[in-house]
């Protein structure tokens, strides 16, 4: 909005022009409130947990895969893995369980011939040394 001042030339030189605002805020220090340290002590404590668990997880990927590769080397040949019957297993199942992208049928003979027999029992371990 512009105003019009209808003045002598006198006038005008007394006119002085006075700002209603400050030109710069005036300077407010900042304290944070209790709410504010709360909140950043529960943010610091996220991230360093969030830190903390990635460092135990790495180490813990990095210190299994180094033992199992020594012992691995080191080890003699261990006994083969054994299956525990289930009441209603079949060869045919623990061969698609074993192997789910091939073909069951040579696995089943090959469980059939080592077991001895084509009936399973409930309970009774049944080796599996040509699971891997």
């Amino acid at each position: 909005m512009a105003a019009v001042a209808h003045a002598s030339q006198a006038e005008i030189r007394r006119l002085v022009l006075v700002r209603t605002t400050p030109l710069v805020a005036p300077a407010v220090a900042f304290r944070p409130s209790a709410v504010h340290r709360r909140r950043r002590a529960v943010a610091l404590l996220v991230v360093l947990s969030v830190a903390a668990a990635l460092l135990l997880s790495v180490h813990a990927l990095l210190g299994s895969s180094g033992r199992n590769s020594v012992a691995a080397s080191q080890a003699p040949a261990e006994r083969p893995a054994a299956y525990v019957v289930q009441p209603g297993d079949t060869f045919w199942e623990i061969a698609r369980r074993l192997r789910p992208h091939d073909d069951p049928r040579p696995l089943v003979a090959r469980m059939v011939a080592e077991h001895g027999r084509p009936v399973l029992v409930a309970g009774e371990r049944l080796p599996l040394p040509f699971a891997a």
